[in-house]
């Protein structure tokens, strides 16, 4: 994604925020100059980012002939439809997405960890679970009332809760049996983003395993870590084929 000064003379402008937790968010005015923004082409691809196992990397246009500037990788938070002008003047409907820094949402998962009983739904079948969070991972309009770490909480609970029931209790990596059980009573296993060095932010649960804390240092920084992670990749697919 390319951000500039010259988005005024179509009618937006970019900017980055912080809410009342303290997180950085950046909102990003979708693509297209004339008529109303459309959730298709390089807005639908920040959309389903999560869903398609890519990246989203921002950079800052410095000017003409001045290059550009790398801001940093962010996470899909939301997005909102405002009213304002396209090139010609005319009113129209913008697209603007909020995007959260990989560093916030690492932490706000972590947060998700933290709660006691976070592991837990008891009133869940496995297929409930598995539908709300996809719904979660895909994303859409954000409610005016939650702030983008609210949002990313809730989308990341759901995907952490969906992929620990999943798992059942054992590895998804070396399909051992987690090593302990918690004091909430559920066994202890970490989430893994196959798709992200980093391990932040809210994914999509295709992309997301349910580890042991030995399985995931080695994913992490074992010399056999890139091949660990293709083979739990290849086994995610399996699991979430349809």
């Amino acid at each position: 994604m390319f951000t500039g000064d010259t988005g005024s003379q179509y009618g937006y402008a970019d900017e980055e925020e912080v809410d009342a937790q303290g997180v950085r968010s950046y909102s990003y005015t979708g693509e297209g100059q004339v008529g109303d923004m459309e959730l298709v082409r390089g807005n639908r691809a920040i959309l389903d980012h999560s869903n398609d196992g890519r990246a989203l990397h921002l950079f800052q246009s410095l000017g003409k002939g001045k290059g550009q500037r790398y801001v940093g990788e962010f996470v899909y938070a939301g997005h909102k439809f405002m009213p304002g002008l396209d090139r010609n003047g005319n009113s129209r409907r913008l697209i603007v997405f909020r995007l959260v820094g990989v560093a916030d949402a690492h932490a706000i998962e972590d947060a998700v960890g933290e709660e006691e009983g976070v592991h837990t739904a008891i009133s869940m079948t496995l297929v409930d679970a598995r539908r709300m969070a996809l719904a979660a991972a895909a994303g859409g309009a954000m409610p005016t009332k939650d702030s983008a770490a609210r949002t990313l909480y809730v989308r990341s609970k759901a995907v952490r809760d969906y992929v620990l029931m999943r798992a059942a209790g054992r590895c998804e990596s070396c399909d051992q049996p987690a090593p302990f059980i918690r004091k909430n009573g559920t066994p202890y296993l970490e989430p893994h983003h196959t798709t992200r060095v980093s391990d932040g932010g809210p994914d999509h649960p295709r992309f997301v395993g349910a580890v042991c804390p030995a399985c995931h240092r080695e994913l992490h920084f074992g010399v056999g870590g890139e091949a660990k992670n293709a083979a739990l990749q290849k086994r995610l697919r399996d699991l979430e084929r349809d």
